[in-house]
């Protein structure tokens, strides 16, 4: 595989701009099946022995569910390239039975779980004694004290920069791309919620989506201002062919672009301002009218598990972040040390102290009209 058809199936997750792989359109192969597009169940099919999965990019990848599949159930796989509201919806309108496994973004999951779309499940059936501390009781995935989702994957937007250019203490803070000698030189990803986000940290916001009136209109000042440093903005391939090219030396962005294109040989290196950067994540969800409740959970088990993780760390369609600790013992030092992982003693209380979940605003319209505004200023 060439390096910039490689570039091209990183991308960020959680976002309505995936570049994904398009296993949609021709059809994801998985177990000698092939899901064909437009894709529909085999509605005869409610044996004990399936288990129907949407999911967003990774999980088709060679190798991925082997282990599961060595149980005697069947993964059905539909690769996911919409948006997590889409995915949300796609529960709600289809048929009982047709999705028991939903992965999205764990700030979809508060309002699907209100709206029973998700299964409770019983924190002690999954393996979060393993997991670093702070992703075990990640709150979003806590609705009044029940669990409804399980972070399997997970990252941050902080700095993404070329360090032949700059150093660590140049990009220390969200400053750096308002500085006049880099105008033109930043690139931003086409998606409100992490972009917004950490110019709402860099404003002091420590609760950066929950902003009275004031600091809303602060924030919306803050974006504006960064719009002559800004050259472009685009969707994922477009910023990361971009970077990669040499036009641009800055992003809002981090590990999942970052790591990417090091292990490429490119110069890019990644970190979390001292004002703090938002987390991105993945929540492995139960649809609450699934009839393989029992396939689903243990088909959560497994991707909460240290074999699944180690792999999907280092996935073709994007590196990220994984919380079991044993599934990141797994992974080469090199790895590790590329994904902020070389230290799990201290990652809870180091790495992950100055970032915030990011998480939809009460006041969404307001936010995506400032940033309607911001493009086309």
């Amino acid at each position: 595989m060439s390096r910039s058809k490689d570039l091209k199936q990183r991308t960020p997750q959680g976002t309505t701009r995936r570049a994904l792989l398009k296993t949609t359109a021709k059809g994801a192969v998985l177990g000698g099946t092939v899901l064909a597009a437009p894709w529909i169940w085999n509605r005869d099919a409610l044996a004990a022995g399936e288990v129907n999965v949407l999911a967003f990019g990774g999980y088709e990848e060679p190798g991925m569910l082997d282990g599961f599949e060595k149980t005697g159930i069947k993964v059905n796989l539909k690769i996911h390239d919409g948006s997590d509201e889409e995915m949300v919806a796609l529960i709600k309108s289809s048929p009982a039975g047709t999705f028991d496994i939903i992965t999205p973004t764990s700030a979809y999951v508060p309002k699907a779980a209100k709206d029973g779309l998700l299964l409770e499940m019983n924190p002690g059936d999954f393996p979060l004694g393993d997991y670093f501390d702070v992703i075990a009781k990640w709150p979003p995935c806590y609705i009044d004290g029940k669990m409804y989702g399980l972070i399997n994957r997970f990252g941050y937007y902080g700095i993404t920069y070329n360090h032949k250019k700059f150093s660590e203490s140049d990009v220390s803070s969200y400053s750096v791309l308002f500085d006049s000698a880099v105008k033109g030189r930043v690139a931003l990803f086409d998606w409100f919620l992490p972009n917004m986000g950490c110019m709402s940290k860099y404003n002091g916001n420590a609760m950066p989506y929950d902003l009275n009136d004031a600091a809303f209109k602060g924030l919306a000042d803050r974006v504006m201002s960064l719009r002559p440093q800004v050259g472009l903005v685009g969707n994922t391939s477009q910023v990361i062919q971009a970077m990669a090219g040499g036009s641009y030396d800055l992003a809002i962005a981090g590990e999942w672009v970052q790591a990417g294109m090091y292990d490429d040989g490119l110069p890019f290196k990644a970190l979390v301002p001292k004002e703090g950067g938002v987390t991105w994540d993945q929540a492995v969800c139960v649809a609450a009218n699934t009839p393989r409740r029992e396939n689903a959970i243990k088909f959560v088990q497994y991707v909460a598990g240290p074999d699944f993780q180690s792999k999907l760390a280092v996935a073709k369609t994007y590196y990220s972040m994984v919380p079991n600790k044993k599934a990141a013992a797994m992974l080469p030092a090199d790895k590790r040390e590329l994904l902020n992982l070389a230290d799990l003693d201290k990652f809870d209380e180091v790495f992950m102290a100055n970032l915030s979940p990011r998480k939809d605003p009460d006041n969404r319209q307001a936010w995506l009209d400032t940033w309607e505004n911001f493009k086309n200023a």
